[in-house]
């Protein structure tokens, strides 16, 4: 071949789009790659933004778990967005859960494979807990495992970390209403 007929990506692209349309790809571009920025490396390494539409990010996370730490960051991050993005006009963030395996780990239920049938639903370890047995449409009374036991359960180790410190905050504060409630006093509300 001649390498007068070799061209780059970007040099194909600006002839056949307007200048003005390939700016705004180019910012669409930057926007989807400023992600791990935005949300953090931590967020953004079980999360993606998939689309925007009327100014709303819709974001796919791989675990129920990271969308309520994304969400519990949300404010946070919409404001990186809208700081470094204005000509976007985002107005807000919807989050779900990711419906195939585009994020990393993400198999949903009904989907395990029928040669490993202990697998969890995310498909990433064996399961350490039994699924409670069913008598018709209501559970057996099995005894509920402990969130010491379910947070061991996890496989990723941050989100285990984060789990963690979120359980012994809480219980902390139980503790402290319990105390509280004992001497004859009201807790606080927050």
């Amino acid at each position: 071949m001649d390498d007068s007929r070799i061209r780059k990506a970007s040099d194909l692209l600006s002839t056949l789009l307007s200048p003005k349309v390939a700016e705004k790809a180019e910012s669409w571009s930057r926007f989807f790659g400023f992600w791990s920025r935005a949300a953090g490396e931590n967020l953004a390494a079980h999360s993606r933004p998939v689309d925007v539409r009327n100014g709303i990010v819709f974001v796919e996370a791989d675990h129920p778990g990271w969308i309520q730490l994304l969400q519990m960051d949300q404010g946070r991050i919409l404001e990186t967005i809208r700081r470094s993005f204005p000509a976007l006009g985002i107005s807000g963030i919807a989050f779900r859960l990711a419906k195939d395996g585009s994020v990393p780990g993400t198999t949903r239920r009904g989907t395990e494979p029928a040669n490993q049938p202990g697998t969890d639903p995310l498909g990433d370890r064996p399961r350490d807990v039994p699924e409670p047995e069913t008598t018709g449409d209501r559970p057996c009374s099995a005894p509920m495992p402990t969130v010491e036991q379910t947070i061991l359960g996890v496989a990723d180790d941050s989100f285990r970390d984060i789990l963690s410190s979120l359980a012994g905050t809480l219980g902390t504060e139980n503790r402290d209403k319990a105390r509280l409630k004992a001497a004859g006093k009201t807790p606080k509300a927050r």
